[in-house]
């Protein structure tokens, strides 16, 4: 069975395996979890402690004795239902000391500042930004690889966008052309430029920033805040915007 879908929805790995092990003993005290899991007595109390907290498993008194037992395994949706109405309790509250917080942040006093981006929640935050700050996007050295990897974030980000008349130029390399990029989101103009210009990133330019995007498995963005940069780096953009191919 795997489990992955349990621990992504905040579970421990000793949470799941002493859960498992109530699915399959049924009503049972402690001490024998204790020896069926093969956990230390201290760490078998706290995890039972932290399903009851959790409303999966559940207990009955008798003779002075706890015996345990994992609730109907439905009831993670309304662990999952009760997570969400939290989250969206979270989301207020933060959205309430957010200009608290966007005071206290303070950014290089330095004309340019640099960031290091790693893994898909890095790159993802970038996109985030893009959002945020509603300028035009410029981007060269495309090949794909944002679908390829956030095939479905990938269309969320564009509808965002689009609400927010947010114009994107792109280029592209001639063998992205048969994909038709430009006919699957709107506010998008793309250009080609030959194959063999391919780069191992693609690079992202919109108000003073200018992002370096090197894609993998577990993709690496470098991020550049400094209006003279992006300066330069658009007079690179435009003379590739000349000189690629309309669709």
């Amino acid at each position: 069975m795997d489990t992955t879908i349990l621990t992504r929805i905040g579970m421990t790995n000793n949470e799941i395996k002493v859960y498992l092990l109530l699915l399959e003993m049924g009503t049972v005290p402690a001490g024998e979890i204790i020896k069926k899991s093969e956990l230390h007595r201290t760490c078998v109390y706290d995890v039972l402690e932290r399903l009851l907290e959790k409303g999966l498993i559940s207990y009955v008194i008798t003779s002075n004795v706890k015996y345990f037992k994992a609730i109907d395994p439905h009831q993670f949706l309304s662990y999952i239902d009760q997570k969400t109405d939290e989250l969206k309790d979270y989301r207020k509250e933060i959205q309430t000391i957010i200009p608290e917080l966007e005071n206290r942040r303070k950014l290089s006093k330095e004309e340019q500042e640099a960031t290091i981006f790693k893994g898909k929640r890095g790159i993802k935050s970038i996109f985030e930004d893009i959002i945020r700050q509603k300028k035009t996007l410029h981007v060269y050295g495309a090949t794909g690889k944002f679908k390829e990897i956030f095939p479905i974030y990938y269309f969320h980000f564009h509808n965002r966008r689009t609400k927010a008349r947010i114009n994107i130029k792109m280029i592209y390399i001639e063998g992205v052309r048969k994909q038709r990029r430009e006919r699957e989101v709107k506010l998008f103009e793309a250009r080609y430029i030959p194959d063999e210009h391919i780069t191992p990133a693609t690079t992202l330019i919109y108000g003073d920033k200018v992002i370096i995007i090197v894609w993998g498995d577990q993709p690496v963005a470098t991020q550049i805040r400094s209006e003279k940069v992006a300066q330069s780096y658009m007079v690179n953009f435009n003379l590739l915007w000349n000189m690629a191919k309309k669709k």
